[in-house]
């Protein structure tokens, strides 16, 4: 029989005592409800028919006072019934390439969103849609919902020409992050698409992937999907792509209790990424001798 670890027993204690006590802090000291997250969102600003792409996450030490529906609740109201609220709805965690390896089908009426709970919410709110693209599925609710999912099935590059990430530039839409960091920034591989033909190695996987999918009416085919290849996951330098993002000032921010949201433009931030290739800068590691960084 071994004997007991105090020290590592202490630790776990303590652990679990702080962590209560940030709990309470957060509840007493930096709650809000979701009458003051609306305030916070136009401070941000977050105007009545915009387009926004939201990434988020939900959790108590956040201090929202509420649950993960009346958080979207918020988001819903803040661009009203003339905008979009739009949100990823991956299935998986991790490089595209393995899950697309394995995958057997996406459904986009029962695949569940791991993109968290206020993804999940809202793939099953009603009146929100689905585009019935296995790599990178969007949610989207609001008049033109239709036509930004319209077609993802179509787009072998999922954050490519033609899907809902092109469209929701077109539109001069916003990205917002709730409670996560930039580095969530999904339009990030729509940026990667835009400097393909600059780069010395293929950002894409070869060959694609053929993957039956079922849509919204229960309609069965096959997409044709191409996953990102490992040089690409081995090279990219996202912290290049924030690092230039804040210089130029393209992030905002705003803190109400416990929670940061931030807030970006996507022409500002296309238009920093188009002078960044012309001066033959990109965020990913260049180098062609094959020594990783």
């Amino acid at each position: 029989m071994t004997g007991i670890n105090y020290r590592k027993l202490i630790k776990k204690r303590l652990r679990l005592w702080q962590g209560r006590l940030h709990q309470v802090v957060v509840k007493y000291f930096f709650s809000y409800d979701p009458a003051q997250l609306l305030p916070a969102l136009r401070r941000l600003g977050i105007r009545s028919g915009d387009a926004i792409m939201l990434h988020s996450a939900f959790e108590l030490h956040h201090g929202f006072r509420g649950t993960a529906g009346q958080a979207l609740d918020v988001f819903v109201e803040a661009v009203g019934k003339q905008g979009h609220l739009l949100m990823p709805s991956m299935a998986y965690h991790g490089a595209l390439l393995d899950y697309l390896t394995q995958l057997k089908s996406f459904d986009a009426r029962r695949t569940p969103s791991t993109m968290g709970l206020v993804s999940e919410f809202f793939r099953r709110r009603p009146g929100v849609l689905r585009s019935v693209n296995p790599a990178h599925p969007i949610l989207v609710k609001g008049p033109k919902a239709a036509w930004f999912v319209e077609g993802h099935q179509d787009c072998p590059h999922s954050c490519g020409a033609g899907s809902p990430f092109e469209k929701l530039l077109q539109v001069g839409g916003k990205v917002a992050f709730f409670n996560v960091p930039f580095a969530y920034f999904t339009f990030f591989h729509h940026l990667e698409d835009r400097v393909a033909s600059h780069l010395n190695f293929p950002l894409y996987h070869q060959p694609p992937f053929q993957v039956p999918v079922v849509d919204r009416e229960g309609r069965a085919s096959t997409t044709t999907s191409f996953a990102f290849s490992r040089e690409t996951l081995r090279r990219r330098r996202f912290p290049i792509l924030e690092a230039e993002m804040r210089r130029k000032g393209l992030i905002k921010s705003v803190r109400i209790g416990a929670t940061y949201v931030l807030l970006v433009e996507l022409s500002g931030v296309v238009a920093a990424v188009d002078d960044m290739t012309r001066d033959g800068r990109y965020f990913y590691d260049m180098d062609t001798s094959g020594a990783s960084t």
